[in-house]
């Protein structure tokens, strides 16, 4: 545990920078945009934010450019935190970036893919709002997982939190996307091949190349 709490330490460093980065983005995403934000924090009741915001360009948002910065800088933590759980990789400034540049690399190849494969079945116009509030719940999320990853660094650093925290975003990650493929059945059922295709593919296939190119 003393090894533990004292490799912890020697992140204190640069990822308060990383945190207090994140926490300014934060703002800034509160203070630009005040009833947005307000709309999109009510986690109960999504259906409110999604009914006002849905309708216009998410990519022309500046709310969700800036949502998603936030968003692949805490995906990074979480996953530069499990390789430490883990003892994947060294706990330094350098891995933490490079985690986040494979990421972002990874993450735009999908999405371009994603509106290609869309595209190709004829339903590109619904892509749109299921990006969109595949996004927004992944932002909403990011939020929760910023304190908890906060809080863990700064107050609680013990091996077992970190496990709780991770289990619990994990768990809010795959009921998000459950929620939103029962929501659009409809559409999927018909493409099914498709929709397995999708999820082999753009879902895990992603993961299992950053795990062999980090290994």
């Amino acid at each position: 545990m003393e090894d533990w709490i004292s490799r912890t330490e020697l992140q204190h460093d640069w990822i308060s920078l990383v945190f207090l980065f994140n926490f300014i983005l934060l703002a800034v995403l509160r203070r630009t945009n005040t009833r947005q934000f307000k709309t999109f924090i009510r986690f109960i009741d999504p259906k409110l934010y999604f009914k006002i915001y849905g309708k216009d360009n998410f990519l022309l948002q500046s709310f969700t450019a800036l949502g998603t910065v936030f968003l692949l800088i805490n995906l990074c933590l979480g996953i530069f935190y499990y390789s430490t759980l883990v003892e994947f990789g060294p706990s330094s400034f350098l891995f933490f970036i490079t985690l986040l540049i494979l990421i972002v690399g990874m993450i735009f190849i999908r999405f371009v893919f994603l509106k290609i494969c869309f595209k190709l079945l004829g339903i590109d116009g619904f892509s749109e709002i299921f990006i969109f509030k595949t996004l927004s719940y992944q932002i909403q999320i990011s939020i929760l997982s910023f304190f908890l990853f906060l809080f863990y660094e700064f107050s609680y650093p013990t091996q077992e939190f970190l496990i709780i925290i991770l289990i619990l975003i994990a768990g809010l990650y795959l009921l998000s996307q459950l929620s939103l493929y029962l929501e659009y059945w409809e559409v999927f059922k018909h493409h099914l091949l498709y929709l397995i295709l999708y999820l082999c593919t753009f879902k895990l296939a992603p993961w299992i190349l950053l795990y062999s190119t980090l290994k």
